[in-house]
């Protein structure tokens, strides 16, 4: 049987020992016990840490409509923070600067819905009655359209649908009550990202210093230099989002105004507010307009409709890039990049935060990636 050797002795750390029975002066030597139990150490650990980030991945799944929420406004605080600065060196207080631009925003979406809602919906309830009268006339005018109008009684029945939608929207509670709770959710949304970009604008210097705190006191200074610049790109992209939108909105109202369609001013408003909205925003701006010329007449509503289809693409392709190239200061091509993977990714929130995160990254690899590539 083998016996330990005089003098091994075993430890869980390496330590300085001498042998049994050796006088003080005999030199010492180094004794390592081997490592014992840190593979299994290990796999705990990592199963944690693997269990632990599923679970943190999990309740970020279930809040996901809140964080949106909370991004969303947080963008829109940055974005106008430039104009409550110029509002606050007018010697306006930033409390008073906040509430004043959101009274005007405000008072103008008032203003805009009240002019615009009455004529609109007078427009739509005098073309549901005039509808059979439109498919008369057309039929009139072509003769193998007629006798088909003829033969299947279409203006009877035009007149039952029309006379029968109070009826059934009435019969129908769940849809009703499903699109009652639609429109109270997104007014409910709407309202959140609201207070939450006020909150988040009257307390912004508080969270950039208090976010500027939890960063080592030896790089607080140059992140400080980094953060600025990006928050100066969010506000420049909101700056160049509204001068695309007033471009639209005025070409819109010059094109309404010289085609003859009515409400001109009011359509080239919405289509100008509409604008402001990434991915969806030109279409929805185009709806009232080409609806409220169709009213009119035919062809003018087909002119309309392809206007706006030819400078949706002018301004997705030429406008946009170039306002925001100077806006955020990267190429046309990464803009509509930026753009397009943004909105594929995550819709409306991509669309929104995607050319200002490409100018940061941009702002990111020249001021610390390039530098050190330059001295290895």
């Amino acid at each position: 049987m083998l016996r330990r050797p005089p003098g091994s002795f075993t430890f869980r750390r390496s330590v300085q020992i001498r042998g049994r029975g050796a006088p003080p002066w005999c030199p010492t030597e180094m004794v390592t016990r081997p490592a014992e139990g840190h593979s299994a150490l290990t796999i705990v650990r990592t199963v944690t840490i693997a269990v632990l980030t599923l679970v943190v991945l999990y309740a970020v799944f279930l809040v996901r409509h809140v964080l949106i929420l909370v991004v969303v406004a947080a963008f829109l605080a940055i974005g106008l923070d430039p104009a409550v600065r110029r509002l606050e060196r007018l010697n306006i207080r930033r409390g008073y600067a906040v509430a004043l631009i959101f009274f005007a925003a405000i008072a103008f979406i008032v203003a805009f819905a009240v002019a615009v809602i009455p004529p609109l919906v007078r427009q739509v309830t005098s073309f549901a009655t005039d509808l059979p009268g439109y498919v008369e006339d057309f039929a009139d005018r072509y003769p193998r359209v007629r006798e088909w109008v003829v033969d299947n009684d279409i203006p009877q029945r035009l007149e039952e649908a029309v006379g029968s939608i109070p009826t059934a929207i009435s019969g129908s509670v769940g849809n009703v009550v499903g699109i009652a709770g639609s429109v109270l959710a997104a007014l409910f949304n709407l309202l959140t990202v609201l207070i939450l970009t006020i909150y988040f604008m009257l307390s912004l210097s508080h969270l950039h210093e208090g976010t500027l705190r939890l960063v080592p006191m030896s790089r607080r200074q140059r992140v400080s230099e980094l953060v600025d610049p990006v928050l100066e790109k969010i506000g420049g992209y909101i700056a160049g989002q509204i001068t695309v939108a007033l471009i639209g909105g005025v070409m819109a109202g010059v094109f309404l105004a010289v085609m003859g369609v009515p409400y001109p001013i009011a359509l080239a408003l919405w289509v100008a507010i509409a604008a402001l909205i990434p991915l969806v925003g030109a279409t929805i701006g185009a709806v009232p307009a080409v609806i409220v010329a169709m009213f009119d007449s035919v062809g003018l509503g087909i002119g309309t409709l392809v206007y706006f289809l030819v400078y949706q693409q002018v301004e997705n392709y030429f406008i946009h890039p170039r306002v925001m190239t100077r806006a955020v200061d990267i190429s046309p091509a990464a803009v509509l990049l930026a753009a397009l993977i943004g909105g594929s990714l995550l819709g409306f929130v991509g669309a929104l935060m995607a050319i200002p995160a490409a100018a940061s990254i941009k702002l990111v690899v020249q001021e610390i990636v390039l530098p050190r590539l330059d001295t290895t």
